[in-house]
């Protein structure tokens, strides 16, 4: 639910105040989100909006090499960026402000920047890629996880939320065996809550892997398979931890706690396995910061 929310807060945030244009207004406030790892794990990818443009940048795990990779037409938004295993291309999606939900389609750029090439299905938001890049997760209209093969354009639903129920952004595992997804949030529930949940790649023997009292979603695997890195929200969503849950054992920690913003979310891990970024909530924006898995190193790139 917060993935939509914060998606849906990113479009909030471009509408103009009324009576009082961006140039009134003075310096256009800035938000970056979803971070999203190159293959090398040195360079991060992410949505900016400003003003009334939401555009995809790329910027050095180190903070250096800022650099913006689309410019979409007035009144086309690019959001939601992941990189292609090839690390050559990455995949974006496009909506319009007025849209309750992406209304236009998966795209793929150069990471090096260049001409963006349609892939299709339209009114879909990518979160993840499979390891050999043939097809790409996305979450549908009707809160389902589902596949799109790039190669055939087919969709196949993988999973189907339990009744009332939504799931939300899933992740496949490195080696590609599984995939981690939010489950089980009921929108209907006075206080928001979900867990996490994994299945096989193809769909079956989903499980609770992480049950929350919070709104646990949008999990990241570490490199060896072992970890979740996952966002859990509270406070009507205003306050958000980023949580590493060991799936052997079952423990779960705050490592988020160091970074002094009330609100963490949208954690990707770094293929290296020495970093997680994340989205933190500052005064005076949305920032993309990193740090380690255990918590330490913290610092803001954006």
């Amino acid at each position: 639910m917060i993935a939509r929310t914060a998606w849906l807060l990113a479009l909030l945030l471009l509408a103009e105040w009324p009576g009082q244009s961006a140039a009134q207004s003075g310096t256009a406030k800035k938000n970056d989100r979803w971070p999203a790892f190159s293959p090398d794990s040195r360079a991060i990818a992410f949505e900016r909006s400003q003003g009334k443009s939401l555009d995809i940048y790329v910027i050095g795990v180190d903070g250096t090499g800022l650099r913006r990779l689309t410019r979409e037409a007035p009144g086309v938004l690019a959001m939601s960026p992941a990189w292609f295993p090839d690390g050559r291309h990455i995949l974006y999606t496009t909506t319009v402000p007025a849209s309750d939900y992406p209304s236009g389609s998966f795209f793929t750029i150069p990471s090096g920047g260049g001409e963006a090439r349609a892939l299709g299905p339209a009114g879909a938001r990518a979160h993840s890629i499979s390891p050999d890049g043939t097809s790409i997760l996305f979450l549908t209209k009707s809160w389902a996880i589902a596949r799109f093969d790039i190669a055939t354009a087919s969709v196949t639903v993988l999973d189907i939320p339990g009744s009332g129920t939504w799931d939300t952004e899933g992740a496949w595992s490195h080696d590609g065996a599984e995939i981690a997804f939010g489950c089980n949030f009921s929108p209907n529930d006075r206080v928001s809550r979900s867990d996490i949940c994994v299945m096989r790649a193809d769909g079956s023997n989903r499980h609770i892997v992480a049950r929350r009292a919070d709104a646990g979603e949008w999990p990241a695997w570490s490199p060896d398979g072992t970890r979740l890195a996952f966002q859990a929200d509270s406070e009507g969503f205003s306050q958000g931890s980023i949580v590493v849950a060991d799936l052997a054992d079952g423990t779960a920690n705050d490592i988020s706690r160091a970074t002094g913003y009330a609100l963490n979310e949208t954690p990707a891990w770094s293929p290296d396995g020495r970093w997680i970024a994340f989205q933190v909530k500052a005064r005076d924006g949305y920032r993309i910061g990193v740090m380690h898995p255990n918590g330490s190193g913290f610092r803001l790139l954006t």
